[in-house]
């Protein structure tokens, strides 16, 4: 079975938006590396295109966090916080979403009251 992250349309050409700059080696760096993103969609559109149909597949096909995770080397806690980062990411790239969410940091621990093991904490 072919690994989902393969399906992404123009995979080739959009590995650095949609994938590697989630990875903790980049992730700190999102603050320099999203907004000069932003600016090379800004003066392509043809780049902006592709990129842009490339995140809404990944949105629109429902990204796991284990598949995250993967992929990225990146979790979270819930589908929904995935979605979240994944829908802020867009929307600072192409709508008029001011800030990022931040990917979050592999350092963290679960509130107390979820007591499932994830992957990055001490079982």
């Amino acid at each position: 079975m072919t690994e989902w992250w393969r399906k992404i349309p123009h995979l080739d050409r959009v590995q650095w938006p949609i994938l590697l700059m989630h990875t903790p080696e980049f992730s700190e760096e999102m603050w320099r590396f999203a907004p000069i993103l932003r600016a090379d969609l800004d003066k392509d559109p043809a780049y902006r295109g592709i990129v842009r149909e490339a995140l809404d597949y990944v949105l629109a096909r429902g990204t796991t966090p284990d598949e995250w995770l993967a992929r990225t080397s990146t979790w979270f806690f819930d589908q929904q916080e995935l979605d979240e980062y994944l829908m802020a990411f867009r929307d600072y790239l192409f709508a008029d979403r001011p800030e990022l969410i931040y990917p979050p940091d592999s350092e963290r621990v679960l509130p107390e009251a979820d007591t499932e093991t994830h992957p990055g904490q001490d079982e």
